[in-house]
Formats: structure tokens, sequence, C-alpha cells
């Protein structure tokens, strides 16, 4: 019998199904024991389980939760989920913390340590499985990337900017196959979406209105618009964080590979509706070796601390997004070097 030699693309290939594997199973065992061992229901997974539960019955969410998010997307991903039991929430959190791998390799464990990111793991968020898409983004990955714009209709606001970048690129490169690829997803999503509740949009649309009379929303508002709230002295620390973020911005923008993040980091400080510290964990994208990651994470420790010491704001977070930026910038500047 020939052996076929092992190539390098099959090697990878077959990283990537051991990793996603291995999620899923480490998943599944959190789901299995962490429920014997402690008894916390994360908070976020019971909203989305009791949406996806709501949309089952045929109730608006968006009338009755604090928050909720668009059908297209919801219909797809926490409304088959919710059919599983209520220890999954366990798996709901931790599969993603196993894919972080598929990026970063060895150096994805540094990522527990990340306060932002250990806050997603506990109440269970949605940003967690936010994080490959982006990724997928923001490297402008084939076929990928359409996925990860669909994805980002759970969150929005992340791509608010990055997509129509995006979607300029793929016009000016004619790549019509992503584009296929997205209005395919498009059809199927928003078709789905309107044959369950034609008012989907309306309902969505009324709950993103509403979201501002929300006062825990409010407190952890972590974008710009959460200085004015306080006075001469929130004024003055939105000043120094503009002439900041410009400083850091500017010679990002110049280079193009690094746009996509660019516009991302806008996104998060200053598009309605950001939250702490969930938000702010979306700077780990600006963050590859491990001194970088493990600079971000003593930086997300001091801020968490700072906003114990103030008695809570939410915007103090932003200080992790210009630690992002500044990591991004060095490495930057060490690569013109060479």
């Amino acid at each position: 019998m020939i052996e076929l030699p092992i190539t390098k693309k099959s090697a990878r290939h077959s990283k990537k199904i051991w990793i996603i594997g291995l999620s899923v199973l480490g998943g599944i065992g959190a789901a299995w024991l962490l429920p014997a061992m402690i008894s916390w229901q994360p908070y976020d997974y019971a909203i989305y389980m009791q949406g996806a539960r709501m949309v089952r019955a045929g109730i608006d969410p968006h009338a009755q939760l604090p928050y909720w998010y668009p059908l297209p997307i919801t219909l797809f991903t926490t409304v088959p989920w919710s059919f599983l039991p209520d220890q999954f929430a366990w798996a709901f959190a931790f599969i993603p913390a196993g894919l972080l791998h598929l990026h970063w390799g060895r150096r994805a464990i540094l990522w527990w340590l990340f306060f932002p990111f250990l806050i997603n793991l506990a109440y269970a968020q949605a940003e967690g499985w936010l994080i490959l898409p982006l990724i997928w983004l923001l490297d402008d990955a084939p076929i990928k990337s359409s996925f990860g714009m669909w994805a980002l209709l759970f969150k929005p606001a992340y791509g608010v900017l990055l997509i129509p970048y995006r979607l300029w690129s793929w016009w000016q490169a004619r790549r019509w196959r992503d584009g296929r690829w997205l209005i395919g997803l498009t059809i199927i999503a928003f078709g789905a979406a309107f044959v369950v509740d034609p008012l989907w949009w309306w309902h969505w649309f009324n709950g993103v209105i509403h979201r501002s009379e929300n006062p825990e929303l409010r407190l952890r508002n972590m974008t710009v618009w959460a200085f004015p709230e306080h006075g001469t002295i929130g004024f003055v620390l939105l000043g120094l964080f503009l002439v900041a973020f410009i400083a850091l911005g500017i010679p990002l923008w110049q280079s193009q590979k690094y746009r996509g993040q660019v516009l991302l980091m806008v996104s998060l400080c200053f598009f309605p509706g950001g939250l702490n510290p969930v938000s702010s964990m979306m700077g780990m994208f600006l963050a590859e070796t491990t001194g970088e990651i493990l600079t971000l994470v003593a930086v997300s420790w001091g801020v968490a601390g700072l906003d114990a010491l103030v008695g809570g704001f939410g915007g103090v977070y932003l200080l992790i997004v210009l630690a992002a930026m500044a990591i991004r910038v060095r490495r930057k500047r060490l690569e013109e070097a060479h």
C-alpha cells in the first residue's frame, strides 16, 4: 500500500477538525459537570432562551425583555438551541472558548485571564460566538466573510462600519462569489423571519429605540456617549479620549490591512449601545503575540479595578480599546522597521 504524504494544508485541516471537536466535547462536558458544582445561572443566556421560547410561542420578545435581537439571526441560532436543557448554558459559554485556538493556537488559553472574556464566560454571552465571524471579516476570508456578516446580525453595532467597508472592497475586487453567498444567506434568513413574523423588523426597531430607557444598560454604556452624563469632568475626559483615539487611529488607518480593525474600534467607541465589559472584549483582535495578549490582560484587570473604584462607569472600559490600538500601532512600527 502506498502512503500518501500529509501536506501542510491537510494537516491544518485535521487540526481544525480536532479543535472544533474538542471544543464541542468540552462544552458538553461543562454542561454536565458545572451544574452539579455551582448553582449560578448565566443571566444573558437566560434572556436568550426566554426570548427564543417566546418566539416559538408566537410572542414578541422585544415587548417583554430588556433587550432582544433581530429575528433573521435568532431564528437560526438561539431558537434551535432553546430546545436543549437549561444546563447547556455552559456549553453555549465554553464552546467558543475552545474555538479561540483556531486563530490564536496555544496562546488562546491566555485569553482566559482577560477580564471581559471571563465575564463573557460567566454570563454565557453571545459575543463569544461572534469572535470567529469577526476574525473572518477582519481577515476578509473568502466565503467565510459572508457568514461573518450574517452572524453579526446578532450584534449589528459591531459591523455597522466594518460590513459596508468590506462590501466596498468586494466591489472593487469584483468578488462576486462572496456577494452571491451573502445574498443567498440574506434571502434565506430574512425570508424565514418574514414567514414567522411579518412585523419582526418593527418589533426590533421599536425595542432598539426603548433600550435607552433601561437604567442598567445606561450604567453599563461604554461608548463616548456615557461621558456627557458626568458633567464637566466627563467632557474633559471625553476630550482626552478623543485626542488619544485619533492619535492612535490615524497611523493604523494609513495601512490598508488595519483599516477594518480601526472601523471596528470606532464602532465600539461611538455607536450607541456598547456595554461594558463585554464590548471591550472585541479589542482582543488587535493582540496576537504572547506579550501583547498578557499586556491587554493586565490592562483589563486595571480597568476593572478602576471601574469598581469610581463606583461603576462603563466609559473606563474604553481604556482597553485604546490599549489594544496602542499595541497594534507598536506592531505596525516594528513591521515598518524591518
